[in-house]
């Protein structure tokens, strides 16, 4: 791990720095999880650069990426905190107790200091237009989830109805009926709540996109509990959680462009000889450029800016 806290911004910002007095507990596909012995109820989240693609992290970095995310869930947090409350505390480094000044650049923009919350244990999807795994058991059985859908809609079809799909939040996350999601939320009231907020925050940022000429096609949340009252937790509406098209370029029965890494994907789809196993081959840096220029124009299209101090 590195111990400069210094971040070259034409190479991304790979993470694993070692903060003095801080403990890296957990590394994800894009996440850094920090703690300290002086904050037990908190934790600092850092949004690497890092780019996976079927599992596997990529020995490049999509530069700015974390970036992106952090300022697109901040931007949505502020919209919606009227609707439902947030744990996250700030995104500001300098408002961090007990982070030593000297990281507060390398970390600016890609931070959120966030309460501890009792995570609501379902991951709460919803979907408005058939694509992915929601496509997938269409064609296979006629239905999404317990949901009854009409006969003869095809891949990219608009659904009747904005649907949740909600999900475990196991290593691979199984569908769940509505009921199966209420049993494990373990509360009706709270259930009906998420119900109701997740419809609400989608149909709220739907209609941002669509004025943009952007679909909103699905999103995921996550939810947790902090003093019995429910927040959100994570990232929210990002190109990450969410799948976005453009409207002009959706033609149903096949697959739209998105705004996300499916740029990396595709090209790895091209590729014969690799199995989608470690070690990830080496990607163009034509390639990370697309890609980043896509996660750019998102950005713009969901909150009318880059983050602070980003420059395409």
């Amino acid at each position: 791990m590195s111990t400069t806290p210094s971040v070259d911004p034409q190479a991304g910002y790979r993470g694993g720095l070692e903060i003095p007095g801080w403990e890296l507990f957990y590394r994800g596909k894009v996440r850094d999880l920090y703690r300290h012995p002086a904050h037990p109820d908190h934790l600092l989240m850092v949004a690497t650069d890092r780019l996976s693609a079927f599992d596997v992290i990529m020995r490049e970095t999509v530069p700015d990426r974390g970036r992106v995310l952090t300022h697109i869930t901040e931007y949505w947090l502020q919209q919606v905190e009227g609707t439902i409350p947030a744990a996250r505390v700030t995104t500001d480094p300098a408002q961090v107790p007990d982070l030593p000044a000297e990281f507060f650049d390398a970390l600016q923009g890609r931070t959120t200091w966030t309460r501890k919350a009792e995570r609501v244990d379902v991951e709460i999807v919803l979907r408005a237009y058939l694509a992915g795994s929601g496509w997938r058991e269409y064609e296979a059985t006629g239905r999404m989830w317990d949901h009854a859908l009409p006969a003869g809609l095809r891949k990219s079809s608009k659904l009747p109805a904005i649907l949740h799909t909600p999900t475990t939040k196991d290593e691979k996350d199984l569908p769940l009926s509505w009921e199966q999601a209420v049993e494990l939320i373990g509360n009706a009231d709270e259930a009906e709540t998420i119900h109701r907020v997740g419809i609400e925050l989608f149909e709220q940022a739907a209609a941002r996109a669509e004025a943009a000429g952007v679909i909103l096609a699905d999103t995921k949340f996550e939810f947790g509990r902090l003093d019995g009252q429910l927040v959100l937790i994570d990232e929210v509406f990002t190109p990450d959680c969410s799948r976005y098209w453009p409207a002009d370029e959706v033609v149903e029965g096949e697959e739209p462009p998105s705004y996300d890494k499916e740029i990396v994907r595709a090209y790895l789809r091209s590729l014969e000889d690799w199995n989608r196993t470690p070690p990830p081959p080496t990607i163009p840096a034509e390639v990370i450029q697309r890609t980043r220029a896509r996660y750019f124009e998102i950005c713009r299209i969901l909150t009318g800016s880059l983050p602070a101090g980003v420059k395409d």
